[in-house]
């Protein structure tokens, strides 16, 4: 008589487990579906991103982008594996990123917490017992159906990689597959996705486990940094003529292209409203950046690397360091959101603001114009400036002077005018605040007085379907890399000067030399070139 069904199932479901944690029992899958499935798994696990974005999709209105980040992430994921995964490295390379992408996972959830560089630097200082606190029932229960099963699996797996020319055809096949299918995706959604990425950039911080990679990457290169001594680049420096009274404002704009300024033809909208009305302004409308980001372009502009020969990685002297070696009083005020890159660092007067809008920065000009006592005065502002793709929120209400404006962060749901007006607004109250920086200076007698402005990279507004910056250089359109640059001084001499040449090529290059140049400052080592200097040469 057979055994009632009940224990049949009981002693069948035992079986089976026994069988799934006994490692002689393996199964074959192939290479093209263990790469799917992996793909499949790691987006999944993922759900703290999508819910991320989901949550921010709710002020923003468009439901596409619930299926097409989930899809564009699979394929990009698709993409990589193909490559990454080869025979003999394939299960560890993989268990590694599951284990990374699990335990960020669960600190994420558990505590909502973001796994980046400084919380990965935390964690190699805490003690044991803090790390005892911080795991419990819940965390093992995870561990286990989240790591355990999943390399469980892993590692019962035969990968079948058949033969070197067969997997290789395979391995480009779904590489280029993949790739097209994501280009596409992108190509379609670009006017979407670009700034809606731009405008929730801290979506990165849950992209696991490759942000946790990235995160401990920079916390080496960090500490490594840490170590490295500064390179210096002068030993002695020293001004020509020291009793002379010599006082720049360097003004570093953001985000802001010359197509859409006024005094160069610009006619959409007046942009350059004030500035106009000074008769000594100069615009230079040859004039390019060192890249196509903040991040390289304003540690470039500062570096006595030209633009070819610059690398984010370089830690040596800057034209800041340079010239306060040689006595210039310099002050740095930053209310830009990416901060000053370092380039401000060692000097003693820098501060860093948070508002909204940049105009108070003229009563901080103003500030230590009335108690200047120093004969050489550098004031470097950097401004929040055009920033996008909020351009609205970069302007006080009565600024916004073009209408109508586009006033949500997606440049989707606005017409080409309507961003272009909102972009101008922006222009515009930096003109205004140029113009009353100017104004602070004229009244000075005393000093030869300039204000120089150029910005760190230009923008895209939709041209061809690109929004925003950063694209890699090489093939980066001429309006994220053409910027604008202006002049103002109460000295005839560097005022004809600059007319004279101001429709010459300039680019980032030309800034540090321009600086040692106003000042009169000498340096060993070669540092000034003379054909970089504005007010000196006649570039090509």
């Amino acid at each position: 008589m057979p055994p009632p069904p009940t224990n049949l199932t009981s002693h069948s479901a035992f079986s089976l487990l026994l069988s799934f944690f006994n490692p002689k029992q393996t199964f074959k899958i192939s290479w093209l579906s263990f790469v799917l499935l992996s793909s499949l798994f790691l987006t999944c696990m993922n759900f703290k991103l999508f819910s991320y974005i989901y949550k921010s999709l709710n002020s923003q209105g468009d439901i596409s982008l619930f299926i097409i980040f989930p899809l564009l992430y699979f394929c990009l994921i698709t993409s990589f594996f193909a490559l990454l995964f080869v025979p003999y490295a394939t299960k560890i390379l993989l268990s590694c990123l599951i284990i990374i992408a699990c335990i960020s996972q669960y600190f994420m959830n558990t505590y909502g917490i973001p796994i980046d560089y400084q919380m990965l630097d935390n964690a190699l200082k805490t003690d044991t017992k803090e790390i005892k606190e911080l795991f419990s029932i819940s965390s093992l229960l995870y561990c286990l159906f989240l790591i355990c099963l999943p390399l469980l699996l892993v590692f019962k797996a035969q990968i079948e990689f058949f033969s070197l020319k067969k997997h290789l055809m395979l391995k480009f096949l779904t590489l280029f597959v993949s790739l097209s299918l994501a280009m596409i995706i992108f190509a379609c959604f670009s006017k979407t996705l670009m700034p809606f990425a731009r405008n929730f950039k801290e979506m990165r911080v849950f992209n696991a486990p490759f942000y946790q990679i990235y995160s401990a990457q920079k916390l080496i290169q960090l500490k490594l940094n840490s170590q490295r001594e500064l390179t210096p680049l002068s030993k002695y420096v020293s001004l020509k003529n020291p009793m002379d009274k010599n006082l720049l404002v360097l003004v570093i704009g953001e985000t802001a292209r010359a197509q859409n300024f006024s005094l160069n033809s610009y006619a959409k909208n007046p942009t350059n409203l004030y500035t106009s009305s000074i008769p000594d302004i100069v615009f230079f409308p040859n004039t390019y950046a060192c890249g196509t980001s903040t991040a390289v372009s304003l540690p470039c502009m500062f570096s006595f690397s030209t633009q070819s020969q610059f690398s984010t990685n370089e830690f040596q002297e800057n034209i800041l360091d340079i010239l306060n070696k040689a006595g210039v009083t310099i002050t740095w005020l930053d209310n830009n959101s990416g901060k000053d890159y370092g380039i401000a660092k060692r000097l003693e007067d820098s501060l860093f603001f948070t508002q909204d809008y940049d105009g108070f920065l003229i009563q901080e000009v103003k500030k230590r114009l009335e108690t200047l006592s120093d004969n050489h005065r550098l004031i470097v502002l950097h401004l929040q400036g055009s920033h996008g793709p909020a351009y609205y929120k970069r302007v006080p209400k009565e600024f916004q002077k073009f209408l109508p404006t586009c006033e949500t962060n997606n440049l989707s749901l606005c017409s080409s005018k309507e961003i272009y007006n909102a972009y101008d607004n922006t222009i515009l109250y930096t003109d205004y605040i140029l113009y009353n920086l100017i104004k602070e200076l004229s009244e000075l007698k005393d000093y030869k007085s300039a204000l120089l402005y150029l910005s760190d990279h230009g923008e895209s507004l939709g041209e061809n379907g690109i929004y925003l910056h950063g694209m890699p250089y090489a093939f980066a359109p001429k309006t994220q890399i053409h910027i604008p640059m202006m002049f103002w001084s109460n000295d005839s001499l560097l005022n004809n000067l600059a007319r004279a040449n101001q429709n010459k090529k300039y680019s980032h290059d030309n800034l540090v030399h321009t600086l040692l140049g106003f000042f009169n400052a000498e340096a060993e080592g070669n540092l000034y070139t003379q054909d970089l200097d504005i007010f000196a040469t006649n570039p090509e």
